[in-house]
């Protein structure tokens, strides 16, 4: 289950460079950022790396990884915020 979601992530996440700012995007930068992104990559360093560095190694970069697109998706959230409408609407 964990790997169908994280393949399905990839895609959806494809277009993040040239897009407005959305809430939803946010969320899902942040939902990804606390769920997926940390034991991923702590499982991809694991099996690619040596036994027991590869793990701490992946412990590190996954807690920086995870919190990297969780602050990233909640600028985005408080970016795309807009509570009394005043940014410029587009036509």
């Amino acid at each position: 289950m964990l790997v169908a979601s994280a393949l399905l992530a990839g895609p959806l996440r494809a277009g993040a460079a040239d897009h407005e700012p959305s809430v939803l995007h946010g969320l899902g930068d942040m939902t990804i950022g606390t769920v997926l992104a940390w034991p991923l990559t702590i499982l991809e360093a694991s099996m690619h790396g040596p036994p027991v560095a590869g793990t701490v190694v992946g412990v590190m970069a996954g807690a920086a990884r995870a919190a990297q697109t969780f602050f990233a998706g909640a600028v985005e959230v408080s970016t795309a915020f807009d509570p009394w409408g005043t940014k410029k609407r587009r036509r």
